[in-house]
């Protein structure tokens, strides 16, 4: 089974407003995954502006050990369909998905995920949540979809 791990707007501007022990965790997975061989996909949010569209960069401390790096304008990754061709270029079958934030484009993405049938793992270390009480209900949500969080 090849499996991909997603990382999720893990961009300046936004990670400022978790824990600094959510990249080291970050980090800590990218490593995993490269030992494991598995395929990393940087996923970049693009903020549509009255001036523009406007992209930041990925967060400074956060591990890049991949040329895949993609940009979406809505919260699913599955948006941008060069993710989906990346994915089944390299035969991925299983989903991890790391990042920011538990409540808005990590749940669209795994549930988006799961609709494009691929087995989606949210583990929750690796995720960022701004309302811990508002994600308990998207907890049950993303259970109910079949996505495993643990």
């Amino acid at each position: 089974m090849s499996k991909a791990l997603l990382i999720i707007d893990v961009q300046e501007g936004y990670i400022e407003k978790y824990s600094p022990l959510l990249i080291a965790c970050i980090n800590e997975r990218i490593q995993e995954a490269t030992a494991n061989k598995e395929l990393i996909v940087y996923v970049k949010n693009t903020k549509r502006l009255k001036s523009g569209k406007k992209t930041n960069e990925l967060a400074k401390d956060l591990n890049v050990c991949s040329e895949y790096i993609i940009c979406k304008e809505k919260a699913s990754a599955f948006s941008n369909s060069k993710l989906q061709e990346t994915l089944k270029q390299n035969h991925i079958t299983k989903i991890e998905i790391a990042g920011i934030d538990g409540n808005s484009c990590i749940a669209s993405t795994a549930i988006d995920s799961v609709k494009n049938t691929y087995k989606t793992i949210v583990q929750y270390k690796c995720i960022g949540i701004q309302n811990i009480q508002r994600f308990e209900k998207t907890k049950r949500t993303l259970f109910e979809k079949g996505i495993i969080v643990k």
